[in-house]
C-alpha cells in the first residue's frame, strides 16, 4: 500500500450543497474554527476543480480542439453566458464563506 492516506478521493462524486449537523469544532475558538471550515471548504473546492480542469485540458488535448492561447483569450460571448458564470462564481463564494454567514432560525446551530 503506497497511498498515505486510507482511501482514495474520488472526485467524480460531488459534495452535498451543504452539510448537515453540528458544525465541526476544532478549537475553543468559534472564529478559528470558522477559519478551518472555510480553509477546508477551500481546499475541497480546489481539489474537484483542479481534477476537472486536468481532465478536460487531457481531452482537448488529445483531440486537438482548443490550446492554451484560446483559454487564455476566452470571453463569455454574451449576456446569458456572462450571467451564468456569475451565477457559478456567486454559488461557490457562498460555499466558500458559508461559516461566515449568521444563522438564521431553522438552520443547524454552530
Amino acid at each position: 500500500m503506497n497511498d498515505p492516506l486510507p482511501f482514495r478521493a474520488d472526485p467524480a462524486q460531488p459534495a452535498p450543497p451543504a452539510a448537515r449537523g453540528r458544525r465541526p469544532e476544532f478549537t475553543d475558538d468559534p472564529m478559528l474554527d470558522r477559519l478551518y471550515s472555510v480553509t477546508l471548504a477551500l481546499v475541497a473546492e480546489l481539489a474537484v476543480t483542479r481534477a476537472r480542469l486536468d481532465t478536460v485540458e487531457r481531452l482537448l488535448d488529445r483531440r486537438s480542439v482548443v490550446g492554451a492561447e484560446d483559454i487564455e483569450a476566452y470571453r463569455p460571448a454574451d449576456a446569458a453566458e456572462a450571467e451564468a458564470r456569475s451565477r457559478l462564481h456567486a454559488e461557490y463564494l457562498e460555499r466558500v464563506f458559508r461559516e461566515f454567514t449568521p444563522v438564521t432560525r431553522g438552520d443547524a446551530p454552530r
